[in-house]
């Protein structure tokens, strides 16, 4: 109801204000309710709406994978996990090798070895690598070569290499010539041939 409506009706202005807050008093708490369940409704919509939307992606995804062989892909990735264990087997075969071979160098250096080849070739190698000590076994076996009457020719100072043969430049012989001038001769000599 309108105050126009009430005052065409023939009441007062207090009887209008009475009537009208009577009526808001039970209209505004339904409103308020009403508008509360409208606003809910609004958002459980948009949900749906979401929700919609989600299915529907879900689904254009699931489409792209419906000739998808599932076992075809779990069988490449046993595959691929083999093949990734099988390359970490072998690199740390590898790493294991690399120090087995760092501690048989140092070993035969310590033990004064002339030849690591010959020496690593009288050894037995898989054993030694098998070994749960390597760097006792090694020290173990190459303390048996060096006391070996065959092999420890193998052990010892190494022999010093002769660097080179001729003379150094300005050296005395015993005829007291001196090296120098003999060279320089040489390659006079050379000069004038041309």
């Amino acid at each position: 109801m309108k105050r126009e409506e009430l005052e065409a009706m023939g009441l007062t202005k207090e009887q209008i204000d009475e009537v009208l807050d009577k009526y808001h008093e039970e209209y505004d708490p339904v409103k308020r309710d009403l508008e509360a369940a409208q606003k809910d409704l609004e958002n459980e919509k948009g949900k749906i709406s979401t929700q919609a939307d989600t299915i529907k992606s879900l689904k254009e995804d699931l489409d792209e994978f419906k000739d998808a062989d599932v076992a075809g892909m779990r069988k490449k990735i046993e595959d691929l996990e083999t093949d990734m264990q099988a390359k970490d087997a072998a690199h740390q075969k590898e790493i294991a090798d690399r120090d087995f071979n760092d501690l048989l160098k140092e070993g035969i250096a310590a033990s004064k070895g002339r030849n690591a080849r010959a020496i690593t070739a009288l050894l037995d190698v898989e054993t030694l690598k098998a070994s749960k000590n390597q760097k006792e076994d090694i020290a173990a076996a190459l303390k048996a070569l060096t006391e070996a009457e065959d092999s420890k020719m193998l052990f010892g100072e190494a022999d010093p290499k002769p660097v080179g043969a001729g003379r150094f430049i300005g050296e005395v012989r015993k005829d007291n010539t001196p090296q120098g001038d003999t060279l320089r001769d040489a390659i006079a000599e050379h000069y004038n041939r041309q």
